[in-house]
């Protein structure tokens, strides 16, 4: 080991060399032996290799029992599995570092990784009465008890520590959260209200009880308490974002927007806030504004890779592919770079650069045999492009690895409709149902097909009723019952539905071409020739819209 640690060390030299001033503040203040141990630690860790790792942590350890050191070599001994070195490290952390309140975690945490559970609850009591008024420690301790399947003891010693000091809004929070984990919202409700009486400026606890609002009573019930809030705490940035997003969720998308405007003049410099806003922005398609607030957003978090890849979405929104492409290849690694390699590929099919982008998804594929969306996408590219076969022979071979996964058997129920093969097509939808019997888009998608071909519409009543009944508020569902009805003459009822969805997705063809028929059917067809024609701005080639506005009364 020793003339393999020598030749480790003599590479991280080289590199530390190369480093300048990062090698003088890595060895500030540590003999040569203890850096040597401290780097082949590291090194190994990073390397994901305990047999080399273990032993050089033990070793720094020893050499340098600093609390940063024990810490670290606490950390890195854990995550290899090995918790028994782990926990006599962790209390020498504890020991080193008695103000620490992560080493008593990190330390309780392990006592009931190894079943010593009376010693965890002792050391936490002790935590909670050094920082009886630290809710982020409160927080923490009480949900690494509850991690570990000891919610009751979480309680208990929260409930003491209220007792205890009565003005303990951490403790109550606690207790709040606990139960808003537990799917209780009903029992957070008086804990997070306790918790905001003592502390009416918390904006976490606001939200919280906003959450637990929202599950008992409903979304409106949530704004109410949450405006409330924000109206009084103004500089409240997260209760303000919360808020937004709950305007998002009941479709208040102008006053979510608004919001952002506001936070935004106020934190100009506010990289968070920006990118919200320019995401708003290209949901709302104001190009000009979203390209200026995410080039903004850049600018400010240079670093980051995310307002680089919503630049490359932006642009691929407006179909400018070369421009996305040069985005998206800024994107070298991190958590956003499978993401940026699927949409490379796509953006280079779509510039018509076929072999290179199949290439790549091939080569995506082979690397992650078990993403399924990678041959998705691939189908998808060919199918838009009319090479139905094809498409259908790459979700086969997917489905051969991957027979479990429900969005590969839509995808082949989805060509199979195209190719006119319909009895595969609603075997694989009904497979979509069998593996994921909460798929109101395969219910709906045999429903609609029957209904188009006349076919049994007894039975797309019932998959359409089951479609609606798991997704209410779908657009497309509630065009697809409009449809139905219309198929079985009852034009009265299917107004009602088609209008709901039209209002949802005023520009999509087929919705407004149903629409269309429906009000002609009733006679009212100044109204139906104003659907058609506002529909036909937007898509000019739909042949069906032309045909429709041809005809007379």
């Amino acid at each position: 080991m020793r003339s393999r640690l020598g030749g480790i060390v003599a590479g991280i030299a080289l590199c530390l060399t190369a480093g300048g001033a990062a090698a003088d503040s890595a060895s500030d203040g540590m003999t040569g032996k203890q850096l040597y141990y401290l780097l082949v630690a590291e090194f190994a860790t990073a390397r994901q290799e305990p047999q080399l790792a273990i032993p050089a942590w033990q070793e720094a350890a020893k050499l340098a029992p600093e609390p940063n050191v024990l810490g670290r070599a606490t950390q890195a001994i854990a995550r290899f599995g090995d918790f028994q070195d782990a926990l006599q490290l962790a209390r020498r952390w504890r020991q080193a570092a008695p103000g620490s309140a992560e080493a008593d975690q990190f330390e309780a945490a392990l006592l009931l990784t190894t079943g010593q559970d009376e010693q965890a609850l002792q050391l936490l009591q002790a935590t909670l009465a050094r920082f009886p008024d630290d809710p982020k420690v409160t927080l923490q301790l009480a949900e690494l008890l509850v991690t570990h399947g000891r919610s009751g003891e979480a309680r208990r010693l929260l409930s003491a520590l209220a007792d205890k000091d009565p003005k303990s809004a951490a403790a109550y929070y606690a207790l709040g959260r606990i139960d808003l984990l537990e799917k209780r919202p009903e029992h957070a409700i008086s804990w997070l209200e306790k918790a905001l009486g003592i502390r009416p400026d918390w904006q976490e606890a606001a939200i919280s009880l906003a959450e637990a609002l929202q599950a008992v009573q409903g979304p409106a019930a949530a704004l109410r308490s949450i405006q409330s809030f924000t109206a009084s705490h103004p500089e409240a940035t997260l209760a303000r974002q919360y808020l937004a997003a709950l305007y998002l969720q009941m479709g208040g998308l102008t006053q979510a927007y608004r919001l952002y405007q506001d936070m935004a003049r106020q934190n100009p410099d506010d990289p968070d806030i920006l990118l919200s806003l320019g995401l708003m922005d290209i949901d709302r398609k104001d190009w000009k504004r979203a390209e200026s607030v995410l080039l903004r957003t850049r600018d400010l978090a240079p670093q980051s890779p995310v307002p680089v890849y919503y630049l490359g979405r932006l642009y691929e929104a407006q179909d400018r592919w070369a421009e996305a492409l040069q985005w998206y290849q800024r994107i070298h690694s991190g958590p956003l770079y499978p993401e940026v390699e699927l949409r490379s590929a796509r953006v280079e099919y779509l510039l018509g650069h076929h072999d290179k982008a199949t290439d790549k998804l091939r080569a995506l594929a082979a690397a992650h045999p078990q993403d399924a969306q990678i041959p998705l996408l691939e189908a998808g590219l060919l199918q838009d492009s009319g090479h139905l076969p094809q498409a259908l022979q790459v979700i086969s071979s997917a489905l051969q690895r991957m027979p479990e996964q429900p969005s590969l058997w839509y995808a082949q129920g989805a060509i199979y409709e195209q190719l006119k093969d319909y009895p595969a097509m609603e075997k694989a939808m009904r497979m979509v149902i069998h593996l994921a019997p909460n798929h109101a888009q395969a219910y709906n998608f045999i429903g609609y097909s029957l209904v188009e071909r006349h076919s049994d519409l007894a039975e797309a009543q019932k998959l359409l009723t089951k479609a609606l009944s798991l997704n209410p508020d779908n657009p497309e569902i509630l065009d697809s019952v409009g449809w139905l009805y219309h198929a079985q003459g009852d034009n009265d009822r299917a107004l009602g539905y088609l209008q709901r969805a039209h209002a949802a997705l005023p520009d999509e063809a087929d919705i407004s071409a149903h629409l269309g028929q429906v009000l002609w059917s009733l006679g009212h067809h100044a109204e139906a020739r104003q659907v058609w024609q506002h529909a036909l701005q937007k898509h000019p080639d739909d042949a069906a819209l032309r045909r429709a506005l041809n005809r007379q009364p």
